[in-house]
């Protein structure tokens, strides 16, 4: 009879190094917290673009596009690097980056809709600029961390 091999368990937090002393997840844990927002955003565009392609209407295909792009790619490339280099987790700006990035995508998302049924441009143009000082703040902490190396 072949001997059972010792079972490992899978901890996704011990995986990101995300776990304090208690195993409870941190709100500081940038790249666990970005990944899992952006397979929440990878699950909400796919849903989106199979209702769109069963109903055959493609008035919401800009969202769409930017549900992935902003929600899911962003999200989860924030968070490879967060995990990749985790000095930038302990930089002073990571908490502002994060949470102005995942606050701009929804607001951004929901005006669009907004903006193509005819309403108002503002929220897409609010979130619009929370999204692009949310990704600013996130090249000035790679740029400083690249420098830094040097």
């Amino acid at each position: 009879m072949p001997k059972d091999k010792p079972r490992r368990n899978l901890d996704v937090r011990s995986a990101l190094d995300g776990a304090d002393s208690a195993g409870s997840l941190g709100l500081r844990n940038f790249a666990l917290n970005y990944i899992v927002i952006g397979a929440l955003w990878l699950l909400v565009g796919m849903l989106l673009g199979i209702v769109m392609g069963a109903k055959e209407d493609f008035q919401f295909a800009p969202v769409h596009a930017h549900i992935n792009l902003i929600g899911f790619a962003c999200h989860s490339i924030f968070g490879m690097a967060y995990k990749q280099w985790p000095t930038l987790n302990s930089s002073a700006l990571a908490p502002f980056q994060f949470w102005i990035f995942v606050i701009a995508t929804p607001i951004t998302l929901i005006g669009l809709v907004f903006t193509l049924t005819g309403g108002p441009a503002v929220p897409t143009i609010l979130g619009s600029i929370g999204v692009f000082v949310g990704a600013a703040l996130f090249f000035w902490m790679v740029s400083r961390l690249r420098f830094a190396a040097d």
